[in-house]
């Protein structure tokens, strides 16, 4: 009889094992979301991948110029709705989820991203 119940507990350890490396990252998931986010909002004139130009000319690339922002800079921005220099830019507000996820897709690639990641 004991000897069934161990063999059972470790077929359930073994499936939450194989369960958990199945699962990607918190991070890997933050930075796929922030990237659908912004392309979600602002690809229609705004590039959101580094090195691309954006569809919009004088639109500036989103991965270039916010990635630049440190976490108080980017959560007020996006939080409060980056003001718009002309009247076709629509003012979005982000929630502090959606943030963080932008925030870490901009700040993956960065050399220095680990002393800007929130705390």
């Amino acid at each position: 009889m004991l000897g069934l119940r161990l063999d059972a507990m470790h077929v359930v350890l073994a499936g939450a094992l194989l369960t958990a490396s199945l699962q990607p990252s918190a991070a890997a998931d933050g930075r796929e979301a922030g990237q659908a986010i912004l392309e979600r909002n602002c690809s229609r004139c705004h590039a959101v991948v580094a090195g691309q130009p954006s569809p919009l000319a004088e639109a500036p690339n989103l991965y270039t110029v916010l990635g630049t922002y440190p976490w108080e800079r980017l959560e007020v921005e996006l939080s409060e709705g980056i003001g718009s220099r002309h009247k076709d830019m629509p003012q979005i507000q982000f929630s502090i989820e959606d943030i963080e996820s932008i925030y870490y897709y901009l700040h993956d690639r960065s050399p220095d991203a680990e002393s800007r990641r929130p705390q």
